[in-house]
């Protein structure tokens, strides 16, 4: 597997202890990322203005009346290319699949199972892969019948540059506006020419269940600077 770059992760979590328990868990899956914190809604606002972020932790339900769909708003309003993953106590297919319809790029249960489950959940999403719980899958994340040696690249699967940077931005939870502006092209060609061949080719009719077939085969998603030219 390709060396894994510095990566900057902010936690969203009301709950200190949870959070302390995060970065230590966060530490052991990649020793060289760089961890911020917020506990609110507000404080993850003010920390998304102040830093760009690799990857975003975030609790579904922050306290006080708010929830983390807020702030996953926001940061899809804003046309971030962040990878937002999604904490929460439930595993429901109805919460998993309504987060990631939200522009969620994974989804990870906290308290359920195994521990070395949820060390997987995080050794995928820093190695460019999607993490869904068992509950949408299907099949379980087990340790060892998830574990691939080294997981295919949409690239290696027989996608062309285009179509993996598309790919890549979907799994981002951009929408067809935002990776046209990325992109240089129009919202018509990307919704036209990209993201029809992108369900076509995985044999899937929505975005949602697009993602749900990547975290399914365990494809890793690659950056576009990663990519073949």
């Amino acid at each position: 597997m390709p060396p894994i770059l510095l990566k900057n992760v902010l936690i969203v979590e009301d709950q200190q202890l949870v959070r302390a328990g995060m970065r230590l868990m966060l530490h052991i899956a990649e020793p060289r990322c760089v961890i911020f914190e917020a506990g609110s809604h507000q404080e993850a606002l003010e920390r998304l203005a102040e830093q760009a972020f690799d990857v975003v932790f975030l609790d579904i339900d922050l306290g006080a009346g708010t929830s983390g769909l807020d702030t996953l708003a926001y940061i899809r309003e804003q046309g971030m290319t962040v990878k937002v993953i999604m904490l929460s106590g439930s595993d429901d297919p109805k919460t998993v699949l309504g987060c990631v319809a939200a522009g969620a790029s994974g989804f990870i249960t906290k308290g359920h199972g195994d521990e070395t489950v949820f060390e997987l959940a995080l050794a995928t999403v820093f190695a460019d892969g999607v993490f869904l719980p068992a509950s949408v899958i299907g099949g379980g994340h087990g340790v060892k019948s998830h574990r691939p040696a080294e997981p295919r690249t949409a690239a290696e699967l027989g996608l062309s540059p285009r179509l993996c940077e598309v790919l890549y931005y979907l799994c981002q939870g951009l929408p067809n506006k935002a990776i046209a502006n990325r992109m240089g092209i129009s919202e018509g060609t990307v919704r036209r020419d990209y993201v029809s061949e992108l369900l076509k080719f995985f044999s899937v009719a929505r975005r949602t269940e697009l993602i749900v077939e990547v975290a399914r085969r365990g494809i890793r998603v690659v950056p576009p600077s990663a990519l073949p030219v």
